[in-house]
């Protein structure tokens, strides 16, 4: 292989950790034919098997947030938030901004990823097994959301949606400005949004001699401010100091009404309950990328700070009660990694080390009936230092298979109250065989590891006061917690169609130890239903993924398809019972399929994408079966290019509006129901009109 192909196949690869050297994708229109390189190109040529969101399929649908993609992308476990409703997947996701891992489970109330603006994203890369440049904790892949970085031309993009959700209204506003002058390329973006959301939960419990029918209302309210910078200084050819940094201010308030009826129309009882927080997200690194004739070197220091205050304040008058929380959350990570790139005839070598400290407050002050009954264990300060080293060799020969195996070692030490330590190494192999230049052959196998986060080694409980059932437990975490183990094998056929689509099916299995799950259970001394992290055996999960995205440019000009299908199975074998069963909240299958259609005369596109989540039958286990039915959803689309400036798009999201049933049964000792909860969660459709412009 000439040295031209050598750095051609480094300019491509995309995997460079900080991915400071990843060249710019044209944004393409989707099922599209393209003259250049392509993210469908990349995808077929990088050595790690990963799929690429980008262009239009960020915001065709009218996602408000990074969050809302993810949802959507098929293989992708993030959780749902609130209530019994959940987003099932096949495994847990690290989810990465521009390499960096982002923790979705400190706040009590929202994702970080909430906080991201799709119009902020350049693309969305989805690994689905784990390679040696990246965490050890891939347990189910790895989501990388790679963030714009500034163009060599200046220019102004701005964006306005307003939408309505049932008779409340939403608004969000984005403007971003970035260009260069002399030897320094920036971008600045803004965004603001107010969203309202108003949804009805029809609860029916049913016990002993006794039942009750509850219609709860939920608002919820939200605003958010964020400004993003990210600065390239460009001192020579081999020299480039980068500094990202972003500030976000968020406001969430939910306000909860519940009546209950007892065996009659007449409301005996009532709930009601706010929750008021704001939470600070702060993200800034700065960092060189020194070039060192064919070799990169990069280094990043960085700090990121999560703030977060609420109050939960409720009253029920089936206890007579009134309570009230107020807690306090503050999450800081401090680190400095480095990466050194290398060409070596046909090798690619990769290595890296990081260091990382973080430090982790909780603190509630709990009140009932005006009395405090904080608890010593309500209040806990956590750290955790972490030291990584990884190496990978991407090795190329006969031009058609690529071969990547790498090591990864990582050094754990926690104090939560306990103090622990811990070290593992992580190998992986990842093959790719070109048959053709159309068609992949892929194979990788990887140990991955999923760390128990510091909020569930906690001693503190996030309470749900008086609205504590089945499906609303309080929160607490496990300090006897241990990390969670796999090996982790994946196959996959890829074929890559002129019109830039493709078409794919694959198999992975992960062989599972200690696998963590959330347990819940009814806590007799207390009275209220308590969730709690448990280790709670060996396991498995298997299963095929197929995919499908083509132009059918020969049968209708402008017509697009898109298709993705996930059937999976699972089993446990728990330590404790020997109880033989699924993977608690594992579906059957997830799919999605979609179509879309330009008008190239009239520059009009529309298009229309169903996902549709199975249920779930679990068995009982730690007293309480739980089950869910499947549920669908539909997203339509329609935009018009205006001119060469603007263009407007108008969105009807979950058309169906779906509802998710989720029951929910208690046992005895006997093996007799005592209890069954039925929640029926009610969404609405939500309609969008956004105008766009770029100058």
């Amino acid at each position: 292989m000439k040295h031209q192909s050598y750095l051609h196949y480094l300019l491509i690869s995309g995997a460079l950790l900080s991915n400071v050297c990843a060249q710019e994708i044209v944004t393409l229109d989707k099922i599209q034919i393209a003259q250049t390189y392509t993210a469908i190109d990349e995808r077929r040529d990088n050595s790690i098997a990963k799929r690429i969101i980008n262009g239009e399929e960020l915001t065709q649908y009218g996602d408000t947030n990074a969050l809302e993609i993810l949802r959507r992308t098929p293989g992708v476990t993030i959780p749902n938030g609130k209530g019994p409703a959940a987003a099932p997947g096949k495994g847990y996701t690290v989810v990465m901004i521009d390499g960096e891992e982002t923790s979705t489970g400190t706040s009590r109330r929202v994702s970080p990823l909430e906080q991201i603006s799709p119009d902020m994203i350049e693309r969305i890369e989805v690994m689905t097994n784990g390679a040696a440049e990246h965490t050890a904790e891939s347990m189910g892949g790895i989501v990388n959301i790679v963030m714009k970085k500034p163009k060599v031309d200046g220019r102004i993009s701005a964006k306005v949606i307003i939408g309505a959700y049932g008779k409340d209204l939403s608004k969000t506003a984005y403007v971003q400005k970035e260009g260069k002058v002399d030897l320094l390329s920036y971008l600045v973006n803004l965004t603001t949004s107010e969203n309202v959301k108003e949804d009805r939960t029809d609860i029916v419990i049913d016990k002993i001699g006794t039942g009750s029918n509850e219609e709860r209302y939920e608002l919820s309210k939200n605003r958010s401010a964020g400004i993003r910078s990210k600065l390239i200084y460009t001192a020579s050819s081999r020299l480039k100091i980068l500094y990202d940094g972003s500030l976000t201010l968020n406001h969430d308030s939910t306000y909860i009404d519940s009546n209950t009826y007892f065996n009659g129309a007449t409301p005996l009882s009532y709930y009601h309950s706010v929750d008021d927080a704001t939470n600070t997200m702060l993200w800034s690194a700065l960092g060189a990328e020194h070039r060192l004739g064919d070799d990169i070197f990069e280094w990043k220091v960085k700090i990121h700070s999560f703030e977060e205050n609420g109050d939960l304040d409720s009253t029920s008058s089936a206890t007579s009660t009134t309570r009230k929380d107020h807690d306090h959350i503050l999450s800081r990570f401090y680190g400095f990694q480095g990466d050194y790139s290398m060409l070596r005839e046909d090798h690619f070598i990769k290595s890296g080390f990081e260091l990382k400290r973080g430090d982790q407050i909780d603190e509630v002050k709990r009140f009932m009936n005006g009395v405090d009954v904080t608890l010593a264990t309500d209040n806990v300060r956590m750290r955790e230092d972490k030291l990584s080293f990884y190496t990978q060799d991407e090795f190329t020969f006969n031009d058609r298979i690529v071969i990547t195996p790498g090591l990864r070692y990582e050094a754990l030490s926690r104090d939560y109250g306990t103090t622990s330590s811990l070290d593992y190494f992580a190998p992986s192999l990842h093959t790719l065989f070109h048959i053709t230049p159309e068609d992949n052959l892929r194979a990788s196998v990887a140990k991955t590891i999923r760390l128990p986060r510091l909020s569930q080694l906690s001693s503190s409980t996030k309470s749900t006061l008086g609205e504590n059932d089945i499906h609303r437990p309080d929160v607490t975490g496990n300090p006897n917690l241990i990390e969670e183990k796999a090996f982790s094998y994946e196959l996959r056929y890829e074929h890559f169609f002129a019109d830039k689509g493709v078409g794919s099916i694959g198999s992975f299995y992960r062989d599972i130890t200690d696998k963590i799950e959330d347990i819940v259970q009814y806590d007799t001394l207390k009275n209220r239903y308590i969730k709690k992290p448990e280790n709670v055996g060996k396991g498995s999960l298997w299963g095929v993924e197929l995919e499908f995205k083509k132009s059918l440019k020969e049968y209708i000009d402008g017509m697009g398809i898109f298709a993705n299908a996930t059937l999976q199975n699972s089993l446990l074998i728990n330590d404790l019972t020997g109880v033989k069963r699924e993977i608690l909240q594992t579906p059957k299958y997830i799919y999605n399929i979609g179509l879309d259609h330009t008008l190239k005369s009239s520059e009009v596109t529309y298009g229309a994408a169903y996902r549709y989540v199975g249920g779930y039958d679990n068995p009982v286990e730690y007293s309480i079966a739980q089950s869910q039915k499947g549920y669908g959803t539909l997203d339509l689309y329609a935009n018009k290019r205006i001119n060469k400036m603007f263009k407007l798009q108008f969105n009807v999201k979950n058309i169906t509006a779906s509802t998710v049933e989720t029951t929910s049964r208690l046992y005895d000792l006997g093996g007799a129901i005592t209890q069954t909860q039925v929640d029926k969660e009610h969404t609405k459709p939500q309609v969008l009109l956004s105008i766009e412009g770029k100058w």
